[in-house]
C-alpha cells in the first residue's frame, strides 16, 4: 500500500506538468500554423505568418509588428499568428457550440 501512496504524488505532478506544458507550449504552436497556413491560403499568399530568425520559439509574448516589403506582401510577426490563430480557432469553436446547442 505505501507503494500506491507514494506514486500518487509524482502521477500528480506529471498530469499537472502535462497540462502546464499544453497550455503554454503546444497551445501558441497550434495556432502559430493555424495561422500560417489559413492567412496564406485565405489571402492567394498575400498575407503571410513568418518567423525570423533571431527568435528561437513561438509564445504568447512577442514583438507585435506588421511589415510590407516592396513586393507588396503583408508579413505579421508570429506573436500576431498566435493571436489569429487563437481567433480562428475561438470563432470554429463558437459555431460548433451554436450549432449543437440549436440543434433540435
Amino acid at each position: 500500500m505505501d507503494f500506491i501512496a507514494g506514486l500518487i504524488g509524482p502521477i500528480v505532478e506529471l498530469v499537472i506538468w502535462v497540462v502546464w506544458w499544453t497550455i503554454f507550449d503546444a497551445l501558441p504552436t497550434i495556432f502559430y500554423f493555424t495561422a500560417f497556413a489559413l492567412l496564406f491560403a485565405a489571402s492567394l499568399g498575400k498575407v503571410r505568418v513568418e518567423f525570423p530568425e533571431r527568435l528561437t520559439r513561438i509564445g504568447w509574448t512577442g514583438a507585435l509588428h506588421i511589415r510590407r516589403p516592396v513586393e507588396g506582401r503583408v508579413i505579421l510577426s508570429p506573436a500576431l499568428g498566435v493571436i489569429v490563430g487563437f481567433v480562428v480557432w475561438g470563432i470554429v469553436v463558437s459555431a460548433v457550440v451554436i450549432f449543437y446547442a440549436y440543434r433540435s
